[in-house]
């Protein structure tokens, strides 16, 4: 009976995923490793600690593997409301750098948006299942539009824009993966396309003129056009207010990724320097430990943020590719984990949380790049700190599960 047990775990367990976190992890604590080795006391043995998260992210990797889905799924609430009142009460901690994303316990410092991630997928994954055909709008979409509106408002208030933007990207995966026609996610999209388009009139015409086409196309009755058409109107003209809501950084954040020329010497630092960093690596790097834009101090955040730059300037493409290969083939094991579970908010809760992994990358290489805005998102399994490396190797430990189980219902 033991050996078939033995036999069945061997069987179901992803290799391939488990290689590729295992490897991206150990590629993160040499990077770190190498990204400290700078004439900066502060960085001096980050590495070490980056080690010890590594090792706690491990630990909870193997506990989210152990865990049932089916945990997951009757505590889905519990674990958002707590997350909502760990949100809230980071806005009354004392601001660290101007935000309020961190509870500080001492040896360790939490960030309760990536609990908030976890639970809200959990929560979605639950809901869009129950009630996946239900006729109700307010049911199939309105729920869970606001259960993903209520954490990402708050991390929005810390402020944390990049993080906030995770929520909305996990309900599209979620509602594309239980079925929802693309009709409805382009509709449902709309108001937040017609927010960006409005910033320009030609754009903004570009996106009146798509918006009814799309309503042809689908053939959508009068009765229902208009009031999305005139709900976009409405959303559109608050994109002025919620402009000047935003934090000064945070504009300037938005336009130096339009243009970074704009102030080469101050916000549009990181991104020139960066840029400079990966294309110096040319094909093979300049070497392990051997990158001058890191030693010299030139590439900010070079631990944290930008450790990619870091990558680039020291492994040249070939490590560069090397790493997005990596990442590539967790993605694909992770999306054929949903694709074979059989549990549909197992498939859901997988397919969230392989979103949130592959967001982030996407988001960070295109931040180091200048493709992208700076936004203050990690590297997954790379980046230095605790409270991200730990959640993302968490992240991926209930992936596995998932994948351990995938055939029960």
């Amino acid at each position: 009976m033991t050996g078939g047990r033995s036999l069945g775990f061997s069987r179901d367990l992803d290799g391939g995923l488990l290689a590729a976190v295992v490897l991206l992890s150990a590629a993160g604590v040499l990077s770190v490793y190498s990204a400290t080795q700078v004439d900066q006391p502060a960085l001096a043995g980050l590495w070490q600690r980056q080690l010890l998260w590594v090792a706690l992210g491990l630990l909870a990797m193997a506990l989210g593997a152990a865990l049932p889905f089916r945990y997951w799924e009757a505590f889905a609430w519990p674990l958002y409301l707590a997350a909502l009142g760990l949100l809230v009460l980071v806005l009354f901690l004392p601001a660290h750098q101007r935000t309020h994303r961190w509870i500080d316990l001492g040896f360790f410092q939490a960030q309760p948006s990536e609990l908030a991630k976890l639970a809200t997928i959990f929560l979605l994954a639950s809901v869009s299942d129950k009630w996946r055909k239900a006729r109700s709008f307010v049911l199939r979409y309105g729920l869970p539009i606001v259960l993903t509106a209520a954490p990402m408002a708050l991390v929005l208030i810390e402020p944390d824009l990049g993080t906030s933007l995770s929520f909305p990207v996990i309900l599209l995966a979620v509602l594309f993966w239980r079925g929802t026609p693309l009709r409805d996610i382009f509709f449902l999209l709309s108001p937040l396309l017609s927010m960006v388009a409005v910033f320009s009139m030609p754009s903004f015409l570009v996106f009146v003129a798509v918006l009814f086409g799309a309503f042809l196309l689908f053939r959508v009755r009068f009765a229902a056009a208009l009031p999305l058409f005139l709900l976009n109107i409405a959303i559109g003209s608050l994109s002025p207010w919620l402009w000047h809501g935003l934090k000064e950084y945070q504009q300037k954040r938005i336009l130096i990724f339009l243009n970074p020329g704009i102030d080469p010497r101050g916000s549009g630092w990181h991104v020139l320097q960066s840029k400079i960093a990966i294309g110096s690596g040319g094909l093979a790097g300049k070497g392990f430990l051997q990158g001058t834009q890191k030693k010299l101090s030139f590439l900010p955040a070079q631990h944290t943020d930008f450790i990619f730059s870091t990558i680039g300037e020291e492994l040249g493409l070939w490590g560069v590719l090397l790493l997005l290969l990596l990442y590539g083939w967790l993605l694909y094991r992770g999306i054929q984990i949903a694709r074979q579970t059989r549990n549909r908010f197992a498939s859901l809760a997988a397919t969230g949380i392989v979103t949130v992994i592959g967001f982030n990358v996407v988001l960070n290489i295109g931040m180091t790049l200048g493709v992208m805005p700076v936004t203050g998102i990690p590297l997954p399994f790379v980046s230095y700190g605790g409270s991200a490396v730990i959640t993302m190797l968490a992240m991926a430990g209930i992936v596995l599960g998932i994948g351990l189980r995938r055939y029960e219902y």
